[in-house]
């Protein structure tokens, strides 16, 4: 009984053990538990995306020649972003919806150890010149160019600016963080 035992539970083990094996290595199983950033779920939009080696495309209507298309723009670029001493990630991501815009979003993915959860995505601009991302004092850092709020979309992005995201640990978001900034209370009334 005892041995009937031991090899019931060594095929249970190997049977674990493969199924396991499968599921880390067949790209059909999902990746919302992925360590792999390029080929994970995002939402934009309140629109899920499913990136397969960094993009994703949806069509609007079956055999429509118009595609929702997401992709993710340059390497993600890894540091501590939430102070637990793991390396999470700041990421860049470009939506083209089918028309002449493209817009940018921020998206965090902090490290949980055995997988990278993102947060929300945050807009940057449409049609902005990305630059750089960074990461400073566990804050994610989104450089670009923009043109002037007069300018028309045509006109080359040419405005240097710098977003910096703070990571909100509770809410599991993200949000624009005002560097020196002292709060309303000093403004005169």
């Amino acid at each position: 009984m005892k041995k009937l035992f031991l090899i019931l539970l060594g095929v249970a083990i190997i049977a674990v053990a493969g199924i396991t094996f499968i599921q880390f290595n067949d790209s059909s199983f999902p990746t919302k538990n992925s360590m792999d950033l390029k080929n994970m779920s995002y939402v934009v939009n309140k629109e899920v995306f499913e990136l397969k080696n960094g993009k994703a495309e949806k069509e609007y209507t079956p055999g429509s020649a118009s595609k929702n298309t997401l992709t993710m723009f340059g390497e993600p670029v890894y540091g501590d972003l939430n102070g637990d001493g793991k390396t999470d990630a700041a990421i860049l991501l470009a939506n083209d919806p089918g028309g002449s815009g493209t817009f940018y979003y921020a998206v965090l993915a902090i490290n949980r150890g055995t997988n990278y959860i993102p947060t929300n995505a945050m807009l940057l601009g449409d049609r902005i010149a990305p630059q750089t991302v960074e990461i400073h004092d566990g804050r994610a850092v989104y450089n670009f160019a923009e043109r002037k709020g007069t300018d028309p979309m045509t006109t080359q992005p040419s405005i240097g600016k710098s977003v910096w995201v703070h990571y909100n640990e509770k809410a599991n978001e993200i949000g624009e963080w005002v560097k020196d900034f002292e709060g309303e209370s000093n403004l005169p009334k």
